[in-house]
């Protein structure tokens, strides 16, 4: 899971894109201990918003965002891991060194990504400190739960300010497996999976059988697909992802049935989900801000992929990205980067499928206050055949 300021580890469990060096708590976990948990009406509890000012709204240069605020379509993004304490299980939301972290690194290089099509919600959550990793035990478990619990909240919130719009999915590492927990809990077979146009779950393991339990999702298939899970975790070509993930897994106590293939791969230079390698000519541009005054320059044509039991292997790039690489030759910190702008294309693309297949469209919603009603009420219909729901959450009703 990656730690989104970039550190350089000396060993490294590849398939988690963790150190090995990095031990979770000493002290058992305790709820008590816990921080306080985020109360997400108020606005200081989300790093992005569409009228908030925010590094999500940074781009490459000679690219231009959307006004979000005119916004027809939505993104709930859920950033990887940051948080790397050795005494506590959980984030507190209200530190400001990791808040500062989390906004100049996964915000501005991946929630950005969205900006051309999309107003971006990124919740801050109480998220699993990168040691529950390394070793996995029935305290990450516990630990992995209250993240979710912020998870399912800030969501819940998000459907209310949404007001009925369709929405983007999306997260990376620890953040796609929360958005994996939202799927199966909160969003799969209800309501909610009416409005999801996709999800974009990069930089974990999607096993293809974790699809069996679901009623309304699949793994994608296409450029345009909606309704549908986006997944890949980036190596090096000439790398074995497989028997490092299997390897790992053992060695960390994280279940090796999750861990064990098939898995889903979507290259994100061609959308196929084939073995054939996709060339470096239809990378529309690799990007990472740079942290500094000016935005990097997008580089196009940075690197070919292709797809492999969920693994996505990248002929070598340049730096700034080759410098990104984990000695085990995992990309994790880049996945997002290296083909930013056929993802940022994309995300517009499904979008577009997905509002041609519905009426009317809301108008554009925006936070509410929280002197506001936390219920909403609205009516989308869909085009065509549609699949049966469970029963409707309170404060969302579907026609």
């Amino acid at each position: 899971m990656l730690l989104a300021g970039g550190e350089a580890y000396p060993q490294v469990f590849g398939a988690f894109g963790v150190s090995n060096d990095s031990q979770p708590p000493a002290t058992p976990f305790d709820p008590a201990r816990t921080p306080p948990a985020p109360d997400y009406a108020e606005r200081s509890e989300w790093v992005s918003l569409p009228d908030m000012r925010d590094p999500a709204d940074d781009t490459p240069p000679g690219v231009r965002a959307i006004d979000q605020r005119r916004a027809k379509v939505a993104v709930f993004f859920l950033y990887p891991t940051s948080f790397t304490s050795g005494e506590q299980w959980n984030a507190d939301t209200r530190d400001a060194d990791l808040n500062a972290r989390i906004a100049g690194t996964s915000i501005r290089d991946q929630a950005s990504v969205f900006n051309g099509c999309c107003a971006i919600y990124a919740p801050r959550y109480r998220q699993m400190t990168l040691g529950g990793y390394v070793r996995w035990s029935e305290n990450s478990v516990r630990a992995t739960e209250v993240a979710y619990s912020d998870v399912v909240r800030a969501f819940r919130q998000f459907l209310v300010w949404n007001r009925g719009r369709p929405f983007i999915l999306a997260g990376h590492s620890q953040g796609s497996r929360q958005g994996r927990l939202l799927i199966e809990r909160e969003i799969d077979g209800r309501p909610a999976a009416r409005q999801m146009i996709a999800a974009y779950l990069i930089g974990t393991w999607i096993e293809r059988d974790w699809f069996r339990a679901l009623r309304t999702t699949r793994p994608c298939a296409r450029a345009d697909d909606t309704g549908c899970v986006i997944a890949w975790s980036t190596y090096a070509q000439g790398r074995n992802a497989t028997a490092q993930r299997i390897l790992v897994a053992r060695q960390s106590g994280f279940p090796v049935e999750v861990m064990s293939g098939p898995h889903v791969c979507i290259n994100p230079l061609d959308w196929s989900t084939g073995n054939e390698t996709a060339p470096a000519r239809l990378n529309k541009g690799a990007w990472l801000h740079g942290g500094g005054a000016l935005p990097r320059p997008i580089e196009p044509g940075l690197v070919s992929a292709r797809c492999d039991d969920g693994a996505l292997y990248i002929s070598p790039p340049g730096k700034p990205f080759a410098d990104m690489v984990i000695p085990v030759g995992n990309y994790h910190r880049v996945d997002y980067n290296v083909a930013y702008m056929n993802l940022r294309e994309n995300a517009g693309v499904r979008a577009a499928a997905f509002l041609r297949r519905v009426r009317p469209l809301p108008a554009a919603a925006m936070p509410l206050r929280s002197s506001q009603s936390r219920h909403a009420s609205v009516s989308w219909h869909l085009s065509g055949a549609v699949a049966p729901f469970a029963p409707s959450r309170p404060q969302l009703t579907l026609g």
